[in-house]
């Protein structure tokens, strides 16, 4: 895992991860400094692409904005060397310490004039919250993170980059401008000093909507001992329209400036009182629309997401409790944790805290009289509404229903493909089957990978319904992966090599596709598994790269889980399924490992 050395820096702990990379406390080992190294999630990215921010960063030079030392690459790791802030966010600043208004007032101050600096190299930073505004012991600010930077002459339309509680009207429209930058500094100093933010909700399209019709509520009425001199600077600096705003950073300085210090000295009143939010980065390409389409804020299609890596379950072994090829995993109404192991031949079942309970099976061939269960390459689970296992395997091209007690209840497929004639005999032949997948009646949807075609089947084995033939035309399959059915009944289905995600009706009438093949968003490399969450938000794991997140019409929204700096085994995501609180459970066979993130509310 991410451990060890990077050329001649010792990575010592992760600092920070955001939209674009991990930052990571580092010691360059040659001369005993320490040092932020940041890595880029996406290793892949163009040159061009990796070098935009170490470069814009280059040409800043001001002792309020992290400084830049330089770039290197090692061992097929692209990062980036900063100077190391010995301090903490501001984010953590407004948690953790009451401040007066005066010392909110002389970091604004700084922060303005770091910005005055940018805005006359033409730099707009569209990033600013307090999460990236570093502070050192001495209460010196720091600005960070430039990834969503951009350089303001010459732009017709940036696309949207920023973080949505923070942006200002036109920047949520993709046209920001440096003003935009003052804007975002006016939500900072409204939230320092009433503890909440002008604009929230936990619906992301509400927010963008309060953002372009509302009108945030007066400080003093959050906290009615905030001075009317900075309240209406706050005011001013948060005008819906950039004419009436302030012109600069400098002319917001000033007004600062000239309020009378006497007034500022009392204590801000809220204590740690400030909003815990999630603030996710937003970034979205620049696209050339009509004014028309400019002004629809509805076709924004974003929401944030943040989930949180609370446990893992596993590693590499032949013990119990331990794994060897973990390609599926499941959860039941108890939140037991079911995890099928290809290579060990068996399904281990756990706590939710990680607690291994017991396993169930063996390796050998199945025998139609037998109740015991027996495996030759299991790669896939789900458990019915009666709390059985329903496990696929590949290799004997069978399902079995085992009941709690670890007996088979019904066994039913076998091996059939085009070669031997016999794909259609019997109550139901597979060739090389790769997932399963139940619905509400604990109907049971399997991928016959070989056939290139879905298998839906009765509890008790009898065969309902087949679709799906080889080819690339719509309905048609190369290589059907991953399967599961979304609240409304929809059946998805990853279509492995034609590098998407089809939807059909519970019959296997078609309705919708997305993705095509490539490494950027909305693409994949390696499809493998999906889940839904009860949003009918799509969850696709892409082998060897990241987990991406679409709506329910298949719009992307964000990934996750990319390799982030010197893994010593890098991450194959491969099943995946969300339970009942939209928690979610990834099997990385890379590391023999079961992944729990939690949804951070």
């Amino acid at each position: 895992m991410l451990q060890g050395n990077i050329d001649k820096y010792k990575l010592i702990e992760i600092k920070g991860s955001g939209t674009f990379g991990t930052v990571w406390l580092a010691e360059d080992t040659w001369i005993g400094k320490k040092v932020a190294l940041k890595i880029p999630h996406n290793q892949k990215e163009e040159f061009t692409k990796l070098i935009a921010e170490p470069k814009l960063l280059a040409s800043l030079d001001h002792p309020n904005i992290v400084q830049i030392l330089t770039v290197d690459k090692a061992e097929n790791t692209f990062f980036m060397v900063m100077e190391y802030v010995d301090g903490k966010s501001l984010a953590q600043a407004m948690q953790e310490t009451p401040m007066t208004y005066k010392e909110a007032v002389e970091i604004i101050l700084q922060i303005l004039f770091a910005l005055s600096y940018a805005h006359e190299k033409n730099i707009i930073h569209r990033d600013l919250k307090p999460g990236n505004i570093l502070m050192t012991s001495e209460k010196k600010v720091k600005i960070t993170d430039f990834g969503t930077a951009m350089i303001s002459v010459g732009q017709g339309g940036a696309g949207i980059g920023g973080t949505l509680y923070y942006m200002a009207k036109e920047q949520v429209l993709g046209h920001p401008v440096p003003a935009s930058d003052i804007y975002s500094v006016g939500v900072i100093l409204y939230e320092m000093v009433t503890g909440k933010l002008p604009f929230y909700d936990e619906v992301p399209m509400v927010v963008l909507n309060k953002i372009l019709k509302d009108e945030p509520d007066l400080p003093s009425k959050l906290n009615a001992s905030i001075p009317k001199e900075l309240e209406a600077v706050i005011l001013k600096a948060l005008q819906k329209e950039v004419s009436k705003r302030y012109k600069s950073a400098l002319e917001m300085k000033k007004d600062l400036e000239i309020i009378p210090t006497l007034i500022l000295e009392k204590p801000i009143g809220i204590g740690n009182q400030t909003q815990e939010i999630i603030t996710h980065t937003i970034v979205q390409a620049a696209v050339r629309k009509s004014q028309k389409e400019v002004a629809d804020i509805n076709s924004l299609r974003y929401q944030g997401y943040a989930y949180k890596l609370v446990r893992t379950i596993g590693t590499r072994g032949k013990e119990e409790g331990n794994f060897i090829s973990p390609v599926s995993v499941a959860v039941d109404a108890q939140k037991r944790v079911y995890v099928c192991d290809s290579l060990k031949s068996n399904i281990q079942v756990f706590e939710n805290d990680g607690k291994f309970l017991y396993a169930v099976g063996k390796y050998g061939p199945t025998s139609r009289d037998s109740k015991e269960a027996t495996f030759l390459m299991p790669v896939s689970i789900a458990v019915d509404q009666g709390g059985n296992m329903v496990v696929l395997d590949a290799k004997s091209c069978s399902v079995q229903v085992i009941g709690k007690t670890g007996q088979v209840i019904t066994r039913f497929g076998e091996p059939a493909s085009p070669t031997t004639g016999r794909i259609e005999s019997g109550r139901g032949g597979f060739y090389l089957p790769q997932a399963l997948t139940l619905d509400k009646n604990d109907n049971i949807y399997v991928s016959d990978t070989g056939n290139h075609r879905i298998r839906v089947f009765n509890s008790a084995g009898q065969v309902l319904n087949k679709f799906g033939i080889q080819g690339a035309r719509l309905g048609e399959f190369n290589n059907p992966a991953g399967l599961t059915l979304d609240a409304e009944s929809n059946l998805l289905v990853v279509d492995e090599k034609n590098y998407r995600v089809q939807v059909f009706t519970p019959k296997g009438l078609y309705k919708n596709k997305f993705g095509k093949r490539g490494s950027g968003r909305g693409e994949f490399m390696a499809p493998a598994g999906v889940a839904t969450d009860s949003k009918r938000n799509i969850f696709v794991t892409d082998r060897d790269y990241r987990i991406q997140i679409f709506d329910p019409e298949g719009y992307y929204l964000t990934d996750f889980g990319m390799p982030q700096g010197n893994y010593k085994i890098s991450p194959k995501y491969f099943g995946i399924t969300i339970d009942a609180d939209n928690n979610l459970y990834i099997t990385d066979v890379g590391n023999c490992s079961v992944l729990i993130f939690e949804l951070k509310k």
